[in-house]
């Protein structure tokens, strides 16, 4: 079992648009993530965190040419840059769902991703259905206020 967030558009209310534009993100690593790193984090839209890689890489390669580093130390940085993207590269996703279009409606805990977006759409058309219940006001007395002063109460 793997547990999926669901991201859906901020403000969407129409069942269509969300069956359409919904986003459901895995909580595990990913072997695609480490074959391809950056280029994989850029077509899930995390795409400040893609160009910081890419960055990284640039510089570990040019630090390499320039100081003349061995090429075993060069290797063994960018497998570790690429493991990193594969354990975290999920999260970096979430975080640009997040600080996109998206917002995180939802945890889901289930085997396959078609599962897990039946789902998820089922649970967010109910709850559109569904009208929220509006608690009751607290009703209070003079004597269950707190006294400020002297005069804690209406009577003195």
């Amino acid at each position: 079992m793997t547990i999926f967030t669901v991201h859906i558009p901020i403000g969407a209310r129409d069942p269509e648009v969300m069956a359409e534009k919904i986003r459901l993100i895995p909580e595990t690593a990913s072997f695609t993530a480490f074959v391809f790193g950056p280029l994989w984090l850029a077509s899930q839209g995390a795409w400040l965190a893609a160009s910081g890689f890419i960055f990284a890489i640039v510089a570990l390669i040019a630090c390499q040419i320039l100081l003349g580093l061995p090429a075993g130390a060069l290797l063994a940085t960018l497998a570790l840059i690429q493991l990193f993207i594969a354990l975290e590269g999920h999260q970096m996703a979430r975080a640009a769902a997040s600080r996109g279009r998206f917002e995180l409606v939802d945890v889901i805990n289930a085997s396959t991703v078609e599962e897990a977006e039946s789902i998820a759409l089922r649970r967010l058309i109910g709850a559109m259905n569904q009208r929220p219940v509006r608690p009751a006001a607290p009703g209070f007395t003079d004597h269950d206020l707190p006294g400020i002063g002297l005069f804690p109460g209406a009577g003195g």
